[in-house]
């Protein structure tokens, strides 16, 4: 949802790749509840992390991570297919 956000307000477009949000304790834990890690990451509430767009040049600061690219364009992709599923947690829905 923040990415989208972020998109919009920047007029750019975002392609996250999933294998860079991948994680052994959280895949191993959606394979034995039978649920579907991928949409977790995507779509997952009260995770808090911080995005943030750097040149294809930069260092980046220590803890941060590549997860993706940034375009000119609209929206958000993952590995490079339009993301037309949940947006991300909302609360106070009804």
């Amino acid at each position: 949802a923040d990415l989208g956000h972020m998109a919009t307000a920047s007029n750019v477009a975002f392609d996250v790749t999933l294998s860079s949000l991948s994680d052994p304790v959280l895949d191993t834990a959606a394979t034995e509840l039978g649920a579907d890690a991928a949409q977790w990451v995507l779509t997952g509430g009260e995770d808090h992390a911080l995005a943030a767009t750097f040149p294809a040049d930069a260092v980046l600061p220590e803890g941060w991570r590549v997860i993706g690219q940034v375009s000119a364009g609209a929206g958000v992709s993952v590995d490079g297919t339009v993301w037309d599923g949940n947006a991300g947690w909302e609360s106070f829905t009804v």
